[in-house]
């Protein structure tokens, strides 16, 4: 099977909350908590988000997957709804961890923000997490700022413009 890149549905809900459990237990083990089960519940993502915003990623079974969103207020405050093309909840299952599946996501989403007419794509990451960091960078997202989201939170915001 070639690798599949297609939007989450209703009966994906199972295989979406067991791989974002699989990256939080991992993260926790690494010493590299960002997300609690909590936040990875459906019953938690669902107040934000729908089941088709999230897309998922196989190679044979579920690799990564994505959220993206077309308004971001919290985040990206000010900004339209349709302003830019907002990625979040990026997450690879820790086992295929450095073997391009990331990447392949990021040349997703930027093919699909330029084909649909976005002018750029944004992300946010913890702005300590710097592997992250350096991951989007190499992909062409560049930092537009470092601020303080819900006092706790220094997050770093990225843009890749086309």
């Amino acid at each position: 099977m070639a690798i599949q890149i297609r939007r989450a549905e209703e009966q994906d809900i199972p295989q979406l909350e067991q791989l974002y459990r699989k990256r939080v237990l991992y993260n926790e083990r690494k010493g590299i908590p960002q997300w609690t089960l909590q936040d990875v519940k459906w019953e938690t993502l669902c107040r934000t988000y729908r089941i088709g915003d999230f897309y998922m990623l196989f190679d044979i079974q579920l690799i990564a997957c994505c959220c993206i969103v077309d308004v971001d207020p919290v985040y990206w405050p000010g900004r339209k709804k349709g302003d830019s093309l907002y990625l979040h909840k990026i997450a690879t299952d820790p086992d295929y961890e450095k073997q391009g599946y990331g990447d392949i996501m990021l040349s997703f989403f930027k093919e699909k923000g330029r084909r649909e007419g976005y002018p750029d794509v944004r992300l946010d990451v913890r702005a300590h997490k710097q592997k992250l960091r350096s991951f989007y960078e190499r992909n062409g997202f560049q930092l537009m700022e470092v601020r303080s989201i819900f006092q706790e939170y220094q997050t770093a915001l990225y843009v890749y413009a086309f």
